[in-house]
C-alpha cells in the first residue's frame, strides 16, 4: 500500500483536478456553492488557470500514486480592506479515502501555507449546517463558528444553512 502524499497542484494537474471536483460536486452537491452543472462547462485553460502559482491563492492535492483522491483551496479576499482574510474552500476527500485521516492532513497543509502569507491574519470557511463531521473536523482545528446563514445555498429546489466559521492565525 503507496502513502497518501500531499502537494501544493499546478496547472499540469488540470485534468486530474477538474476529474475530482466533478466528481465531489456530483457526489455531495450540498457541500460546495459551485454545481456540478455549471463546473462541467468550464474550459481545460479555465481549469489549469484556477491552479497557476500565486501569492493570493493556492490548491492542494492528496495523491495515491497517481491518482488525485482530495483536493482543498486556499483564497486570500482581494478587497485592500480584507487582505489580512482568505477563505477555504473545495475541501474534498474521494469515499475510497475518508476515514483515513486525509482530510485533516489537506486542511493541515492549507492552514500550514496560510501561515506563510505575509499579514492573513484569519482563514474563513462555511460549512453545511447537515455536515457535523466535517464540522468537528474544523473546530478541531482551531475554528470557532461565528454565525449561521440562514438559506445560504439551494440544491434540488431545498435550502441549506451554512455554519461560518474563522480561525484567527
Amino acid at each position: 500500500m503507496q502513502a497518501i502524499s500531499i502537494r501544493p497542484l499546478g496547472p499540469q494537474d488540470a485534468s486530474q483536478f477538474q476529474s475530482l471536483r466533478l466528481a465531489a460536486l456530483r457526489d455531495a452537491p450540498r457541500a460546495f456553492g459551485s454545481s456540478y452543472e455549471e463546473e462541467h462547462l468550464v474550459t481545460p485553460q479555465e481549469w489549469a488557470r484556477r491552479l497557476e502559482p500565486s501569492p493570493a491563492r493556492a490548491v492542494f492535492g492528496a495523491w495515491d500514486g497517481e491518482r488525485l483522491v482530495g483536493c482543498a483551496g486556499l483564497l486570500r479576499m482581494a478587497p485592500l480592506k480584507q487582505l489580512h482574510k482568505a477563505a477555504i474552500w473545495g475541501v474534498y476527500v474521494a469515499p475510497t479515502q475518508r476515514g483515513s485521516g486525509l482530510g485533516r492532513r489537506l486542511m493541515a497543509a492549507v492552514l500550514e501555507e496560510a501561515g506563510r502569507w505575509p499579514d492573513l491574519r484569519q482563514v474563513l470557511l462555511t460549512v453545511a449546517q447537515d455536515n457535523p463531521a466535517a464540522q468537528r473536523l474544523y473546530e478541531s482545528l482551531g475554528f470557532v463558528a461565528y454565525g449561521r446563514e440562514p438559506a445560504a445555498l439551494r440544491v434540488a429546489g431545498r435550502y441549506l444553512d451554512e455554519t461560518l466559521m474563522i480561525r484567527t492565525l
